[in-house]
């Protein structure tokens, strides 16, 4: 078709009725308009009219290009342009339809009464098609044919064609809802699907019945055209052949299974097996190029999924790859010299281009023979859930497979191999998933809400997004707070939000940066968020690149990163530098120059906008607190808190995450974070962080945080009832703890608390009249209850807090309000709030003589008090006893309780016994009854156990069956020792064994007095009565020898001294040792006399032990202990005493040399028969003879053993001998004999400190005599019976 042929189509329209869309619908309404003014009618109608007139002159001279297939269509779509408002058409890449279907529409007369809106999905691909129709028209760019993208516009109304990315016709919408300044608008690539374009569709297929001279376009790959003209109520569909040839598919799969993505456990084997499948199908490729004898053309695009795995493949490649072979990579990021390198072949032979996605549509690589697909891209997908933009790796759909195998049939036949198998390709969805189903709709919501479209739900899109979306889109308004939730529309924020074409988190942060005067900061940070990152990370160069991108960073926020960047590039008040310069500085800072450039073109964009919306600019630079407040207005989906778990956050909605290893804050103990996204890749990250304080989020996010209020609580330092709140932003927790005021939260249940807990209860802080009257009263009645073990007998708290609730009214809940309305009440009737005595108890008052507030025990009078509370440790009877005292207190009186559960203690004891002794008592409360009146004063000083054994010894009953431990714990006293300054030192019910607890402290002397005596001092008083924490505690004096008799030396000069016990029996201990030494003192001659008599055989069968001196002491000592049989306690006595024993102490010296020297010749002739025994046979019986005499302690028995003990030694010795004569032809029956008093011997070793020991240990001696030594008589009748018996007695444990 020629230009003539053009024209003449031209001409057959007539346009001299048409006038601009823009006028149209003026024109109608004034021409409805009765009233209109007809002249002024018809001179609106002239001039628009001339302007279509104009634009009509302005068409170009169209030539078709006769080698793209889409021409072979012109006149039918012509035609079929000019017949129907709507056509679909459908071509493959290359079927020329981009270029062309411009010009044929201004051939079919489109154009002329508004311009023909061409979108196209990628800003690349507006400013490449603009330039490749103009240079077809023969123009130069931006006369009839223009284009317009984010930063760039050439071209004006008056243009015919305008090329455009779909975001710029978006935005258009929002001043220019009729779209009045286009009469077409072509969609080109719309199965792209972006969510742009299903937007823009809806919104046409809603804009078309109100306009129709408006004419659709839409193009779209052959796969979905059905789709498009269903939607568009089954508009006609053009298809035109792709200019392509013929591919073969080769499958060539790693895996046996179908793998789904990154999730699928099977995809790490995928990855490893990868590089070496790849290097196999590159081989493949240039030998089939061989084989058709084009070995020179044989260029191959491998498609892959990441950035990461195409440094990999291309490492794998250069080492065991092709030789002469250029392999470079493709992707979005690339630095634009690297991707100038893939479109202009620099002919150094083949070339192996590894890409991401971006091959398969956006940009044509020119030349490929072969394609090696392993069918895996990222795609980006949103997860309302988290709020997280996931970009995991995922097998791509037949189209897209289909798509990338198109890449190599543009030049000549191809082959693509498929690195996955073809039941695999087969199982594949059938097409992409559209964006508008896997990502964030908050834009699109924001948009159609100011545009008034109504409800997203109600929105006629081509796919209805999945509602979970919606509703997440919503409520990132609602928490951007651009949404009012209840009124479902925008609020001022909003509006103006409404009004930026950038993300919402973004443009919440510029209406944020105006609030918080940080404006210009905010702008610089936000156009650098808005753009690709500029920084660059070449593969070969990773770490010059992180140093010198190190240059900007700061500490605490990646955001701050961007200033100084700015800063850097944009010096304040100077010229700034050259564009040169500029490139230059990026190269060297691994930068990417266009980004940077993009970077600066967004900001002067957003400056213009914020301008426009008359937002105020800041004078003074920003400080870091507002910066951040300002950003985190937009990022309240995306702040995090620190956990234990090393470098992991908790963020919002449970969502664990990493901080990005790039970041400032990577590894820092940083607790709290906003981020700007929040990326799964390997793992989730938080990518370009900032440090912030968690009270800015509380601030920021006032009607989305969550209060969870607990432990309300009466503070009766503050006078109010506080709680804690739990404040929480979704699911985050941000404040754990926070102290706040309860009545403001929830009032009624504040009074509530005011009046439990500060009235009933007494603490109010202050203590009122009334209060201390009513607290009193019922610490009284309550002592009574305690007492009786009876919970019904007076009032509860409840009848308090109701006298309480019925006077005071219901808005009083804290110590101020109540205080002020006391006054006024309190003035006209003082004892308005006064309980009183009748109201407490229930019935009348029962009596309570029966438990005495202090028990009396011998002398003693002990502080007693009540609690009844069986759940506690202490109910029934606690007893404070003073240390002091405890030794003093009676056991026996002590084990009848208190007076008031006498008979409950004694019905207790009987109903413990065992079965077969039970059973005769029965019913055991009368028994208890018959007892207790059968108690007499005598009989409250022995034991408890033995006046019941006494009173049923018919019953066979003993002392040993009845036990403290098998009853209530409340009928035995719980007992607390304390130290004069009364603090706690033991408790416990158990007496005898707090005694022995208390041990050392209660045979310690209390005290000391002043002087040491060598006579008997004139000051002693054996006897003395003292008050101990107001308990009369009797103490003993003892005069106390300042050395050991063991220890005195020859002229010893060391006296006496007086010091206090509170246990007597340790008293009457020490003061004998003390009247020895007094008497000693006056004895010199004598001494020296008895000394003289110890022999020489005496002094040699002693010598293993000791000195001759050691034994002479031992001998004085020995004489005194029998001499001295009574203790005087002044000095009369003691002079008494002292006349009496010079008398005696020759002759008793004499009787003791007799049994020392008894003792020690039998003990060395025991030596001398041990030695010769055989330890190999005898073992066992040397073993038990050197243990019969270890107890014996010969060394020093005389100051360790009483004088009625050592003097049995001689008999036991002689004893000892008898059975070493035996043993030889004995030893069966002496191992015999060693097994029954082994036993024994235990036990004796284990308390041989034990006072009551003594008792036993004679009477094991005995058994000894009778097992080892017959016929040798002993003392009396014994066996091993006897012994239990006595064992059992003494209840030593």
């Amino acid at each position: 078709m020629n230009f003539q042929e053009n024209l003449s189509v031209l001409n057959g329209l007539n346009i001299d009725q048409w006038v601009m869309a823009r006028d149209r619908y003026r024109l109608n309404r004034l021409r409805k308009d009765k009233k209109a003014n007809t002249a002024e009618i018809e001179k609106l109608f002239e001039q628009s009219n001339a302007k279509v007139r104009q634009r009509f002159e302005r068409l170009p001279k169209i030539k078709l290009n006769q080698d793209l297939p889409v021409t072979q269509y012109a006149d039918r779509l012509i035609e079929a342009i000019q017949k129907h408002q709507v056509i679909i058409v459908a071509g493959e890449t290359g079927s020329g339809k981009t270029t062309q279907l411009p010009q044929i529409a201004m051939l079919a007369g489109r154009g002329l009464t508004g311009m023909i809106g061409h979108t196209q999905p990628r800003r690349l691909a507006a400013r490449s098609v603009s330039q490749r129709i103009a240079e077809e028209v023969g123009e130069k760019l931006g006369e009839s044919i223009g284009f317009k993208i984010r930063f760039n516009e050439q071209g004006s109304q008056d243009s015919i064609v305008r090329l455009m990315t779909d975001g710029i016709l978006l935005a258009e919408l929002g001043n220019d809802r009729f779209l009045s300044k286009y009469d077409t608008i072509i969609i080109d690539e719309a199965h792209e699907r972006s969510l742009n374009i299903d937007f823009i569709m809806g919104y046409l297929k809603q804009l078309l019945p109100k306009r129709p001279d408006l004419k659709v376009i839409v193009t779209s790959a052959t796969l979905d055209v059905n789709r498009f003209s269903n939607y568009f109520n089954n508009a006609p569909i053009f298809e035109v052949e792709g200019r392509s040839y013929p591919v073969e598919v080769r499958y060539r799969p790693i895996s046996e299974m179908n793998i789904g993505g990154s999730d699928d456990d099977e995809f790490d084997d995928f990855e490893e097996n990868l590089p070496r499948a790849v290097v196999q199908a590159v081989e493949e490729c240039f030998a089939d190029a061989e084989e058709k004898g084009h070995p020179e053309h044989a260029d191959i695009l491998i498609f892959s999924s990441t950035e990461q795995e195409i440094r990999e493949l291309q490492e794998t490649l250069q080492k065991y790859g092709p030789r002469h072979t250029e392999i470079l990579p493709l992707y979005a990021r690339l630095a634009v010299s690297e991707q100038q390198k893939i479109f202009s072949p620099s002919g150094k032979g083949r070339r192996i281009i590894i890409a991401t996605n971006v091959a398969e549509t956006a940009l044509t690589v020119p030349n490929i023979r072969y394609v090696i697909d392993s069918g895996f891209a990222r795609i980006s997908r949103y997860n309302y859930r988290s709020r997280v933009q996931r970009l995991p790796i995922e097998a791509i759909s037949q189209a897209a497979a289909n798509q990338r195998k198109g890449r190599c049939g543009r030049v000549a036949p191809g082959v693509c191999i498929r690195l996955y198998s073809e039941e695999d390709f087969l199982s594949r969805p059938e097409f992409t998933e559209p964006e508008i189903k896997r990502t964030n709709l908050a834009s699109v919501i924001l948009q159609m809400q100011s545009l008034g479209l109504g409800e997203l739900e109600n929105f006629d899109f081509i796919e209805p997004p999945d509602f979970r979306l919606v509703n997440d889109g919503r409520k990132l308004l609602i928490e951007l707070g651009a949404l009012n939730e209840k009124k479902n529309e925008l609020t001022k924020v909003g509006q103006m939000m409404a009004r930026m074409p950038i993300d919402p988190r973004l443009a919440r942060m510029i209406v944020g940066g105006a609030h918080f005067g940080v404006l210009k900061e905010i702008l610089v940070v936000v156009s650098a968020l808005a753009v690709q990152d500029a920084r660059e990370r070449p593969a070969d160069k990773q770490m010059q690149a992180d140093q010198k991108h190190a240059l900007f960073k700061e500490a605490d926020s990646d955001f701050l990163f961007y200033l100084k960047l700015w800063d850097t590039l944009n010096p304040k008040g100077e010229a700034g530098m050259s564009e040169n310069k500029r490139r230059q500085f990026a190269k060297q800072h691994f930068l990417s120059w266009l980004r940077l450039r993009e970077w600066k073109q967004t900001h002067q964009q957003l400056v213009e906008l914020a301008e426009g919306l008359k937002l105020s600019f800041n004078e003074k630079p920003a400080n870091y607190e507002n910066l951040h407040r300002a950003l985190l207005t937009g990022l309240l989906s995306f702040i995090a808190n620190k956990t234990d778990e090393r470098n992991t956050f908790m963020a919002v909605r449970q969502q664990k995450a990493k901080v990005f290893p790039a970041s400032t804050l990577h590894k820092t103990n940083t607790a709290w974070v906003m981020a700007f996204e929040m990326v799964e890749t390997s793992q989730v990250y938080l990518r370009t962080l900032a440090k912030i304080d968690p009270e800015w989020i509380l601030l920021a996010a006032r009607d989305l945080l969550k209060y969870h209020y607990f432990e309300p609580h009466w503070s009766k330092k503050a006078g109010i009832v506080n709680a804690y709140a739990q404040i929480s932003l979704f699911g985050l927790i941000i404040e754990p703890k926070r102290l706040v005021n309860f009545e403001k939260v929830d009032q009624p249940a504040a009074h509530e608390i005011f009046l439990r807990d500060a009235l009933t209860t007494g603490n109010l802080g202050t203590v009122p009249p009334f209060l201390k009257h009513n607290l009193l009263k019922l610490e009284e009645v309550e002592r009574v209850e305690d007492k009786l073990r009876r919970r019904d007998l007076v009032v509860d708290e409840e009848t308090i807090y109701q006298f309480y609730a019925s006077k005071i009214p219901e808005e009083i809940a804290s110590r101020r309000s109540f205080e002020d309305w006391r006054a006024t009440v309190e003035a006209k009737n003082p004892r308005y709030l006064y309980v009183e005595d009748d109201a407490l108890w229930l019935n009348d008052r029962p009596t309570t003589q029966q438990f005495p507030d202090h028990l009396h025990n011998g002398q003693l009078r002990l502080a007693t008090t009540y609690r009844f509370d069986p759940s506690h440790d202490e109910d029934g009877a606690t007893v404070q006893i003073p240390v002091q005292a405890l030794p003093q207190v009676d056991e026996n009186i002590w084990s009848w309780g208190i007076p008031g559960w006498r008979l409950d203690l004694i019905e207790a004891l009987l109903k413990a016994l065992p079965k077969d002794k039970r059973r005769n008592l029965v019913p055991i409360p009368d028994t208890a009854r018959k007892l207790m009146q059968g108690i007499d004063a005598v009989h409250l000083r022995q034991h408890i156990f033995s006046y019941l054994a006494f009173a049923l010894r018919g019953e066979q009953i003993t002392e040993k069956d009845f036990s403290f431990e098998r009853i209530d714990p409340y009928l035995v006293p719980f007992i607390k020792v304390i130290d004069e300054k009364g603090k706690l030192i033991a408790k416990g019910r158990d007496l005898a064994e707090l005694k022995a607890r208390c041990r050392v402290e209660t045979h310690r002397p209390v005290k000391q007095q002043k002087g040491e005596f060598k006579t008997f001092p004139e000051n002693f008083t054996f006897e003395a009565s003292q008050k101990v924490t107001g308990v009369v505690v009797k103490q003993y004096q003892a005069l106390v020898p300042t050395k050991n008799f063991a220890e005195l030396e020859a002229k010893d000069e060391s006296g006496v001294v007086i010091q206090t016990f509170n246990d007597q029996a340790e008293a009457i201990k020490q003061h004998r040792e003390g009247i020895i030494r007094l008497v000693h003192m006056q004895l010199g001659d004598l001494v020296r006399q008895l000394k003289k008599q110890i022999s020489k055989p005496l002094a040699l069968a002693y010598s293993p032990l000791g000195d001759k001196a050691k034994l002479e002491q031992m001998l004085v000592y020995a004489t005194l202990q029998m001499a001295i049989t009574t203790l005087p306690i002044n000095a009369g006595e003691f002079n008494q005493l002292l006349e009496q024993v010079k008398k005696q102490f020759l002759s008793y010296g004499q009787q003791a040399l007799e049994q020392l020297s008894d003792i020690y010749i039998q003990w060395q002739q025991i030596r001398r028969q041990l030695l010769v025994l055989d330890p190999d046979v005898f073992g066992r019986s040397i073993d038990d003879i050197e243990d019969q005499l270890d107890l014996m302690s010969l060394g020093n028995f005389v100051y360790c053993q009483p004088v009625d003990l050592w003097q049995e030694y001689p008999r036991y010795l002689k004893a000892l001998l008898l059975r070493l004569d035996r043993l030889p032809n004995n030893l069966q029956r002496d191992h015999a004999a060693i097994d029954d008093v082994d036993p024994w011997m235990d036990k004796v070793f284990k308390f041989k400190n034990d006072p009551r020991i003594k008792e036993l240990y004679l009477m094991l001696e005995e058994l000894r005599i009778s097992l080892f030594s017959q016929p040798m008589k002993t003392k009396m009748p014994i066996s091993p019976t006897r012994l239990q018996k006595l064992w059992d007695r003494l209840g030593i444990s």
